[in-house]
């Protein structure tokens, strides 16, 4: 009975897991027809107004509107040229000549195009300035205007039609460009929030786009019910048709005001008189919609037969009524989703699907964040390497030490020889003769053979046990040198490498921890951005990261400017380069920080006398993780060995920065090295390290010169009184931090240019005058006061480095690289490069 039941409750929980597999893949499937379906009515919608704007009529048969759609478009180009095509085609033979200037408008901006970019989450040809977009548009209208001269001659018509052609075309470009610069997309027009036209808060730049998308909105709007005044069915008008459907649309969403202007200019082309009934229609139903929509529906429409009655009576009330109703009809729909609050179960889900999607990504952040460790890896393998190739030496014994060996075992051996006593009487000596070419050889890695101690006219009786004792002795002492070298410190290295690792590991730790109380102030910033169901969270110490997720099915919350601006403002920090990614109506970003700040630098060694090698070495690099790094090491001495001895350390300390938190550490292993090679030569360390994130600096000195912060007028001098690497068992730093701000300048110098200040005046002085040179002519300037007046005689090396602040980075800049690198959502973004405009 038991096996049978197990048998059942299996068989149920495969069919459990079926029909949940089931549901998965009908909810994925539809998931991806909505979202071909939402690409495809976009499409449909860019060709039906290509449609209709290419058989409106100005004057004397003029149609620019077509023209100038084509010409404007970035996103949706293709469908918006074959609208303007079979539009233009659709009015016969007349309208070829409009076909074919489109398509020469598409190839005039396909040639003069910068190349491709991502527009509307697609890859485009036409990423040119609007500058350019209106100089082709007049060339589209040249090109139709110059075809009606050679038709029909030239008359005042034709006149008249080329100049409306040539003026109007570009005019209708740029006045139709305030539809893509405010950063409102269609479906923000319906879903988005219900201030988002609103011009009070707002700066000088941002209320122009939105007045701007309003005068282009209204001009589109009355251009398309131009486009369609001339089509009625069975009597019906579709541009009053056009008019009652805007307007309604126009006064639930954006009030009473907007909706009597969208009435007016809708249907002022059709009848001056009869547009006032729109018009009234739109402030009626506006004010009634907080009562009801049937209220609002039913209101305006008594309001526009009102009106069209008074003022032209029976047809006035025929013309418009049945129009209307119809609008309100095909409006419904529509008014309904407008302002409709999400069920329950919607609002209750919302949360928990950000919850879970920021949780997943932030798992994902964590599990794969180990930079340090990653880092120590990487650099204790060139760590090795480098303190290898310094630290290598023959373990063999000198010379010297090799004619000691020979020595001491003649005395012994003679001491223990019976004949020894006469050898001594008769100044026998041979292997004491022999001794240096003795050495010589044992230098060479050869044995000594019996043969090898006796001279030509000098023999030892006992040659054989001598040479065994000699090799035998050399042999001990070689290797007892190769384990002494080899041994050396071992114990402290380990614990060196110890303290390492706990190191990376603590400071992995510390960039993988949420930081609660910038949750908290992200998160009140993302609610007063309009993100009220958002989950954010912020990680780490340093290098911040941060995640957000939320319901924003256009997706013009979560990319916007706005939110942008919040989080850095409330952070502190500059954003990088965010990566969306979408669930149904959810949204996703990860974002990272970049730089604020950039430095420039130039720097020059000379030697203290001509033909000499200098001790010094000036490097200056930066790490993996925005830290910029500069440093001086004077070798104690001059010559080979010094320097040998500084290009050491530079080396050494190049690899090591890739560990930033382990400084002294590092230096306790150079140190180390140093000592173990025996050389008793040392090093002064200065190291100024600047983190190009948030603008700290930190100088590290050992042994090193005074350095300087030059700020405008003021100077600030940074010493220490410390000892060079390699002179102690322990190290000996001063670790000093300093604020850097844009505009500093800051000037390490070796001990060659200045080691008291109080003995170099002349410095001081050079140092308050301004920085009008460039980097390079500045340390040359340096360099030649230093010869005129520095006595010490020294090596010289000078740094100087110029701290700016980082060139902040266009939102355009910043679109262009999430939709290269994001597939998974898709903008279009203004002319001006200020916000998002449209998701498809």
């Amino acid at each position: 009975m038991d096996k049978l039941g197990d048998q059942k409750s299996k068989t149920r929980r495969k069919k459990s897991d079926l029909l949940s597999q089931i549901k998965d893949s009908i909810l994925s499937l539809k998931e991806e027809i909505r979202s071909g379906g939402g690409a495809l009515a976009y499409d449909l919608l860019i060709f039906a107004v290509g449609f209709l704007l290419a058989r409106c009529q100005i004057i004397l048969g003029a149609r620019p509107c077509g023209l100038a759609y084509v010409a404007l478009l970035g996103g949706g180009i293709w469908p918006a040229l074959f609208g303007v095509v079979i539009g233009s085609l659709s009015l016969g033979a007349d309208g070829i000549i409009f076909a074919a200037a489109a398509l020469v408008i598409l190839l005039l901006r396909a040639a003069a195009s910068s190349g491709e970019r991502r527009v509307g989450g697609r890859t485009s040809l036409f990423g040119e300035s609007l500058l350019l977009r209106i100089s082709v548009s007049v060339l589209g209208g040249f090109v139709v205007a110059l075809y009606e001269a050679l038709m029909q001659g030239v008359s005042e018509a034709t006149v008249i039609y080329g100049l409306v052609m040539i003026i109007l075309t570009p005019i209708l470009t740029f006045g139709l460009s305030g539809l893509f610069s405010a950063g409102i997309d269609f479906r923000a027009l319906l879903d988005g929030p219900s201030d988002l036209l609103r011009l009070s808060g707002l700066e000088k730049t941002e209320r122009y786009n939105r007045i701007f998308f309003q005068i282009s909105a209204l001009s589109l709007i009355f251009l398309i019910s131009m486009s369609v005044r001339e089509i009625n069915l069975f009597g019906i008008s579709l541009s009053y048709i056009f008019s009652g459907v805007i307007t309604l649309l126009v006064s639930k969403r954006f009030g009473a005001m907007r909706a009597m202007a969208v009435g007016f200019i809708s249907s002022v082309g059709l009848s001056g008189v009869l547009s006032v009934s729109f018009a009234l229609a739109g402030l009626c139903s506006g004010v009634l919609f907080g009562f009801g929509t049937g209220y609002a529906i039913v209101g305006g429409g008594v309001a526009l037969c009102v009106w069209s009655a008074y003022a032209s009576g029976l047809n006035g009330l025929l013309g418009t009524l049945p129009e209307y109703t119809i609008a309100a009809a095909i409006a419904l729909p529509l008014l309904k989703r407008i302002g409709e609050k999400p069920s329950e179960e919607d609002v209750e889900s919302t949360p928990e699907c950000a919850e879970d999607m920021v949780g997943t990504m932030a798992l994902s952040y964590q599990n794969r964040f180990s930079g340090s460790l990653d880092s120590l890896e990487s650099a204790l393998c060139d760590m090795s390497a480098i303190i290898g190739e310094y630290t290598s030496r023959d373990p063999g014994l000198t010379r010297e030490e090799y004619r000691d060996i020979i020595l001491q075992a003649a005395e012994g051996g003679c001491a223990e020889c019976d004949e020894g006593k006469m050898c001594e009487e008769n100044d026998i000596r041979p292997i004491e003769r022999n001794a240096e070419r003795l050495a010589e050889l044992l230098s060479e890695g050869k044995k000594i053979c019996p043969e090898d101690l006796n001279g030509e006219t000098e023999f030892c009786k006992e040659a054989e046990r001598l040479s065994d004792r000699i090799n035998r002795e050399a042999a001990r002492r070689e290797q007892e040198r190769y384990y002494i070298a080899e041994s050396a410190g071992t114990a402290e290295e380990y614990e060196l490498i110890a303290r390492l690792i706990n190191q990376a590991r603590a400071a992995d730790d510390a960039e993988r921890q949420v930081d609660s109380s910038m949750t908290a102030a992200l998160t009140k910033a993302a609610e007063e951005c309009g993100l009220k169901s958002g989950i954010i969270r912020a990680f780490g110490n340093r290098r911040k990261h941060f995640i957000l997720a939320g319901e924003d099915e256009s997706g013009a919350k979560i990319s916007s400017f706005e939110l942008r601006k919040s989080i850095e403002a409330a952070a502190g920090v500059r954003l990088g380069t965010p990566e969306y990614f979408r669930r149904g109506k959810m949204v996703l970003m990860e974002c990272g920080i970049r730089r604020r700040l950039k430095i420039s630098v130039a720097s020059a060694t000379l030697p203290g006398c001509e033909g000499e090698i200098s001790g010094d070495s000036a490097i200056t690099f930066e790490s993996g993780d925005d830290f910029f790094y500069s440093l001086i090491s004077d070798g104690m001495g001059s010559g080979e060995l010094a320097k040998r001895t500084s290009q050491f350390v530079c080396d050494y300390i190049k690899s090591a920065m890739k560990l930033g938190s382990a400084k002294e550490t590092l230096l306790h292993i150079l140190n180390h090295a140093i000592r173990v090679r025996g050389d008793e030569c040392s090093a002064t360390v200065d190291l100024f390290e600047l983190d190009l994130l948030n603008g700290s600096g930190m100088f590290l000195k050992s042994g090193a010169a005074p350095s300087y912060i030059k700020r405008e007028s003021s100077i600030f001098r940074i010493r220490s009184q410390t000892t060079p690497i390699g002179l102690l068992r322990t190290i000996d730093t001063e670790r000093i931090s300093v604020e850097i701000r844009p505009g500093d300048h800051i000037i390490m110098l070796s001990d060659g240019v200045c080691d008291v200040t109080e003995d170099a005046p002349w410095l001081l002085l050079l140092l308050g005058e301004p920085v009008n040179k460039s980097l390079k002519e500045y340390v040359e300037y340096i360099l030649n006061e230093t010869k005129k007046n520095s006595k010490t005689g020294d090596d010289i090396s000078v740094t100087v480095i110029r701290v700016e602040e980082a060139q902040d980075l266009g939102i355009k800049a910043i679109a262009d690289r999430v939709e290269s690198k994001n597939p998974n959502l898709k903008f279009s973004y203004t002319e001006g490069g200020n916000t998002p405009k449209k998701k498809e």
